[in-house]
């Protein structure tokens, strides 16, 4: 459902923001990025995700990939900044975390740091510390991160929608 959940955050962006400029454009088109994201596009042309170091380390794999994948990688790397500084010019200098609109923005972004701290949490535990979690710790984990996935583009869509009627960080 977090598929369909970003594809509604960027039909919103694209039907309720007016006028319809670039941070709108590069928002609603992260937005598909994401979409995509969990749809396993970024393994679906070379069998492994793009967005990993380790593709770029593998010597069998042709330049041409590598250069292809890796200009579409810094897109994307660049999209996720500038909405980045977007948003934190919005909430933290031009105070807007004191709007409904800003409230939302805030609690949906940080919802996306969040379900990818909880998804990479027993990886990284485990590779990097040695810590095992245990097996209904990792399946609360899954779950709980699930959960976030799906919801955080309805609320980042919310906070577009109402954005129009109160204080707008993308017209």
């Amino acid at each position: 459902m977090s598929i369909v959940g970003w594809l509604v955050a960027a039909a919103t962006v694209l039907l309720r923001i007016r006028p319809l400029g670039t941070r709108a454009w590069s928002f609603a088109l992260l937005c598909m990025a994401f979409a995509a994201r969990e749809a396993d596009w970024h393994k679906l042309f070379t069998g492994e995700s793009f967005l990993k170091n380790s593709f770029y380390r593998d010597a069998a794999r042709p330049f041409e990939e590598k250069l292809i994948c890796g200009f579409i990688a810094l897109c994307l790397v660049a999209l996720v900044l500038y909405a980045g500084v977007i948003i934190a010019r919005f909430l933290f200098l031009q105070g807007g975390w004191r709007s409904r609109s800003g409230a939302w923005l805030l609690a949906g972004t940080a919802l996306v740091v969040v379900g990818k701290l909880i998804d990479r949490l027993p990886a990284v535990l485990s590779v990097d510390y040695g810590i095992q979690l245990g097996s209904m710790m990792k399946l609360y984990a899954v779950s709980f991160e699930e959960g976030l996935e799906m919801a955080h583009p309805l609320i980042l869509a919310w906070s577009v929608w109402i954005s129009q009627t109160g204080r707008r960080y993308l017209s």
